[in-house]
């Protein structure tokens, strides 16, 4: 020991602090500072040495996650936002009926042609036999509105006899000029009724269109 202390000087002394402090300074100074994608390699972070939830939304980049990225059932319905899933991204036949919600979707979110009568559940059409939905007619009728009226020019489209109405609409040459009043089955549920106005003095005629079909009964 007296060897030891016959080579230590104060500059020995204040060399090995200087040495410490900076060696510690340096550990400190990696501790503190963050380190960004930059200085991580590529794959080299698997998913089990990350914290849970330790990634969110906002730290990924656009299109950086696919369907080999995430596991099965790992997205619910709460986690997308609306209109996120359209069409063209859900594949063919991957929904059944048992996921549609009831109500969710209405005739005007049904391509046309796409519906057969295999394809319809008889129960839900009430009145109505799925064997007979490629019995629809389409019947219309047309009427010159009447410039001025105060109580507007009404048409009925009447079903052929032995058919109820099952839906419809009305539509106008011009309309600039003349405005629907009225769009809607009539009480005896076996025509489309139709009602319009015309405020200027021109040409416009109202054209009521009745969608029918055989029916036993008729409810609602």
């Amino acid at each position: 020991m007296s060897k030891i202390r016959r080579s230590l000087s104060f500059s020995n002394v204040v060399a090995l602090m200087a040495l410490f402090f900076a060696l510690g300074g340096s550990a400190y100074a990696v501790a503190a500072t963050k380190i960004d994608g930059s200085q991580i390699a590529a794959s080299s972070i698997p998913g089990n040495r990350l914290e849970p939830k330790a990634v969110g939304t906002n730290q990924l980049k656009p299109s950086s996650i696919g369907n080999a990225q995430l596991k099965g059932n790992a997205v619910a319905t709460k986690q997308l936002q609306s209109g996120a899933v359209t069409g063209g991204k859900i594949k063919a036949g991957s929904i059944g009926a048992s996921q549609i919600q009831s109500g969710s979707i209405t005739g005007t979110q049904v391509k046309s042609g796409s519906l057969g009568a295999t394809q319809i559940n008889q129960t839900t059409l009430t009145g109505i036999s799925a064997a007979n939905i490629h019995a629809v007619q389409y019947v219309t009728s047309t009427v010159a509105l009447v410039s001025g009226s105060e109580t507007g020019t009404s048409t009925t489209a009447t079903c052929p006899s032995g058919m109820k109405v099952i839906g419809g609409g009305v539509t106008l040459s011009n309309k600039e000029f003349g405005v629907i009043g009225e769009s809607a089955p009539n009480g005896e549920r076996n025509g489309w009724y139709g009602n319009g106005y015309l405020f200027s003095a021109v040409n416009v005629s109202m054209t009521v269109t009745a969608i029918c079909t055989p029916v036993a009964t008729t409810s609602g």
